[in-house]
């Protein structure tokens, strides 16, 4: 008799397992990427101030970093917000908004681009907004992490 209620608490343990696996696998994947991409035209993602910022910076990076001075953005679409992180005076006292875009580069390749808008941060926290951004198989030194795992 014991052998057969160890044998039904052994099933309904591994059938209680089988069904909260994928949802543990779901909230996993929703950490690395949180909520859906939403494609914008409104959104600060797209203001042409953060895109030239973007192409300005990239500029001066391809000729100091990558060594390369014909290397250039010539498109940047299929821009998206990625998710917004609010000023929290315990955490942190700046708006940011991370976004992500197709970068066509003057190479022919299209590349990944990831991008940080932080509000009120740009020169001296009194010239506009700070952009940060990182080029996919770009970031030679590893400041944005591997694959731009920072600005995500």
């Amino acid at each position: 008799m014991t052998s057969r209620i160890s044998s039904v608490l052994r099933s309904v343990l591994m059938t209680t397992v089988l069904i909260a696996a994928p949802a543990t696998v779901s909230r996993a994947a929703d950490l690395v990427a949180p909520g859906t991409y939403a494609a914008v035209t409104d959104s600060d993602c797209a203001a042409p101030r953060n895109l030239a910022a973007i192409e300005r910076k990239f500029r001066v990076q391809a000729n100091e970093v990558h060594h390369q001075p014909a290397l250039d953005i010539v498109s940047i679409t299929d821009i998206r917000e990625n998710r917004y992180l609010p000023a929290r005076e315990d955490i942190t006292s700046v708006d940011r908004l991370y976004c992500k875009a197709s970068a066509g580069m003057s190479d022919g390749r299209t590349r990944t681009l990831w991008y940080m808008i932080e509000y009120g941060e740009g020169f001296a926290g009194a010239f506009g907004d700070n952009v940060e951004f990182c080029l996919s198989g770009l970031d030679r030194w590893n400041v944005h992490d591997g694959a731009c795992r920072v600005l995500r």
